[in-house]
């Protein structure tokens, strides 16, 4: 699966082009989407995470793109900068990648709840994982 047009896509999945478009620029980050209104296109990743906000779109996060400055203290989080929102912000990883993503682009979601927003790292989605491919 390459790049979509978000047209298609609605038309795909039976949804109108204004509410599939109004979805995307709420949960996707800047990154994974290119063009202007009906001729947006959306990578690989955006369409999953697309396809999971259409059942349910107050369980998906905002997701963002950030580059890794530093480790934290706390060896369960990293310290990485995000261009959209112009902040560095705390982010939780997972314990495997402890020590691994000083300097790397990753993922970042956006979780907010009553105590406020905090972020977490999340995996990309690889194609050949999803079609069970090896």
């Amino acid at each position: 699966m390459a790049k979509a047009r978000i047209d298609r896509l609605a038309k795909e999945w039976r949804v109108d082009v204004e509410e599939l478009l109004s979805l995307a620029t709420d949960k996707l980050s800047d990154k994974m989407m290119t063009g202007k209104m009906k001729t947006t296109w959306i990578n690989e990743e955006g369409q999953y995470i697309l396809k999971d906000s259409l059942d349910v779109p107050e369980c998906v996060p905002k997701h963002y793109e950030g580059k890794v400055i530093k480790s934290a203290a706390n060896p369960s989080y990293v310290y990485a900068f995000i261009k959209e929102i112009k902040l560095k912000v705390p982010v939780v990883v997972q314990r495997r990648w402890r020590g691994r993503l000083k300097g790397k682009n990753i993922l970042i979601e956006e979780i907010e709840d009553v105590n406020g927003k905090s972020y977490r790292h999340r995996e990309r989605h690889h194609v050949k994982s999803l079609l069970g491919c090896q």
